[in-house]
């Protein structure tokens, strides 16, 4: 149990011995016929601090009856000293113990505990609410993870194996992924490490080549090329037969830029699909082809009349050929693609502005109510789903009020696929994506101390968007500010456009759940993306 465990129990503990009395256990007379009870007096654990910002909780009286909504019976549990447990006991009069420790209810009703895990030989919350006059009790099992296995150091020698043994024979594979349309979605992820669920870093076309060097559990070890070890699931490559040998990739000399209204298009003639990695540095893209060798060694691209790209320096390297693409402003988006024989680098032009006193007027914006599936619930059971649907509805209508063309990823409670969503925006030639949804903690995180208005982002031209966003949203929400994070997520990793995810609040928290069951403070969440759509936007005018 950490040191902030402790704390925290024994607050609830000495809050409530100091602000109740002990359930009285003295013999009570009958009362006279028509004589009204009053309710016994009740222990209950102080509440904490209100944030005067959010709409107050309202009053809920009703039968005493505990629903805890996390966690589930028998559920594993991730941490291994203290953990929430959170859910409604139905009335908000009722005192709470949980494992013979007060735990706060809110006048709804709802209740949240951060406890010691009880331990390994009673895994098992005990559960009693009363209210004086109604009392429930439950038991509620859950699992916990084994005590830690302690490391021993083997002092035995070793015998080493001095056979010669033949090298297994050269092996190639074809990324092949099972997901998404056939289209420039149609990708698969590549990693530095086996599992790594945050740096993914490279996205590979169907029917690349790779040369296998290995493999982890669901997981392959690749190589880009000699000197670029990656890891694919093992469900995106198909294995070539033994012998199989891809041709030298070469780029071709009729590499070159086309300029379009909308975009301007790298083209590089490749014999096959190349590798490659896409990174940005100030006013520039950097587009690494890996394996691949130029057929005519330049130095620049000649470059058509563009007020947009500045230039394109080319780089060969060894076995590998770079193209560096210099802006006269900041990367708004870009797409590769392999068609026709050519690796496609199409790089976005921002939007422009037309009247910089209604920026957003004219401009496609989707917005995306996250969840379902999945999502997280609040302790009175408000799912996240549907109250980030009522915020995208709110926002939907401020954004057509100033004359935006708004795209939904949803406007019911139907699930819809969580890749599905950024294609539905590319799709549509959106300028901005925004997924909404509220937030929740990992076990062995208290929320308590740690919950934060945020606004996440994969690739950093979503930065600024993201930036502007939280300082909107966060004064608007009334809750403390986390800010910009980095963070891999799927809804933000389209790379056409400045995509952001905005988490604006907790949801598992009761006084923030309450707030979100109100009309209005789900607009006060709209209201505060649109003022960050509009300041991000204004911004671009000024740059124009």
């Amino acid at each position: 149990m950490t040191i902030r465990a402790v704390a925290f129990a024994l607050a609830l503990v000495t809050g409530a011995a100091a602000c109740s009395r002990p359930i009285s256990t003295a013999p009570v007379p009958a009362p006279a016929p028509g004589t009204v009870v009053p309710a016994r007096t009740v222990e209950r654990a102080a509440l904490p601090p209100r944030n005067s910002a959010l709409p107050a909780v309202p009053d809920v009286r009703g039968p005493v009856q505990i629903n805890v909504v996390y966690p589930k019976p028998d559920q594993l549990i991730q941490s291994r000293d203290s953990n929430f447990i959170f859910g409604s006991v139905g009335s908000g009069d009722a005192g709470l113990k949980i494992n013979g420790v007060l735990v706060p209810v809110w006048p709804n009703g709802a209740f949240f505990g951060w406890l010691p895990l009880p331990p390994q030989q009673a895994p098992f919350y005990d559960i009693a609410a009363t209210n004086g006059l109604d009392t429930a009790r439950l038991s509620l099992p859950i699992k916990l993870l084994p005590p830690p296995v302690r490391d021993t150091i083997r002092r035995d020698t070793l015998a080493v194996d001095t056979t010669q043994r033949t090298a297994p024979p050269v092996q190639y594979a074809l990324v092949a992924p099972a997901s998404n349309a056939n289209d420039t979605d149609r990708v698969a992820i590549a990693r530095p490490a086996p599992g790594d669920g945050q740096q993914y870093k490279w996205f590979l076309f169907p029917n690349t080549p790779v040369k296998l060097a290995g493999s982890k559990g669901d997981f392959v070890k690749a190589e880009l090329d000699s000197g670029a070890p990656v890891w694919l699931q093992k469900t995106d490559v198909a294995v070539q037969p033994t012998g199989f040998l891809p041709p030298e990739r070469i780029a071709g000399g009729a590499t070159r830029l086309e300029s379009a209204p909308g975009w301007v298009d790298l083209v590089v003639p490749t014999n096959s699909p190349p590798p490659y990695l896409a990174e940005e540095n100030g006013n520039s893209i950097s587009v690494l082809l890996y394996g691949t060798r130029a057929e005519s060694p330049v130095a620049s691209l000649p470059m058509p009349a563009d007020k947009y790209v500045a230039g394109v320096a080319v780089t060969n390297e060894a076995g590998r050929v770079r193209y560096t693409i210099n802006l006269n402003r900041a990367p708004y988006g870009y797409l590769a693609m392999y068609q026709n024989g050519a690796f496609i680098f199409r790089v976005r032009r921002p939007p422009v502005i037309g009247d910089a006193s209604n920026p957003l007027r004219g401009l496609t914006i989707a917005v995306d109510p996250g969840h379902p599936p999945a999502g997280t619930t609040g302790p009175t059971s408000f799912y996240e789903g549907e109250a980030v649907l009522g915020v995208g509805l709110k926002l939907r209508d401020l954004l057509v009020q100033k004359g935006v063309n708004v795209v939904m990823t949803r406007t019911t409670m139907d699930p819809v696929d969580l890749g599905a969503r950024p294609i539905i925006s590319r799709r549509a030639n959106a300028q901005a994506f925004i997924s909404l949804h509220l937030d929740a903690e990992p076990d062995g995180v208290n929320p308590m101390t740690h919950a934060a208005t945020a606004c996440y982002y994969f690739w950093p031209h979503s930065v600024s968007l993201a930036q502007q966003t939280i300082a909107n949203l966060g004064p608007a929400m009334g809750t403390p500010i986390l800010g910009v994070k980095y963070q891999n997520l799927a809804v933000a990793r389209g790379s056409w456009m400045p995509a952001i995810l905005c988490e604006g609040g907790f949801l598992i928290l009761p006084d923030v759940e309450a707030a979100f069951r109100t009309p209005q403070y789900q607009e006060r969440m709209a209201r505060g993306i649109l003022a960050g759509l509009e300041s991000y936007f204004a911004s671009l005018a000024r740059a124009q």
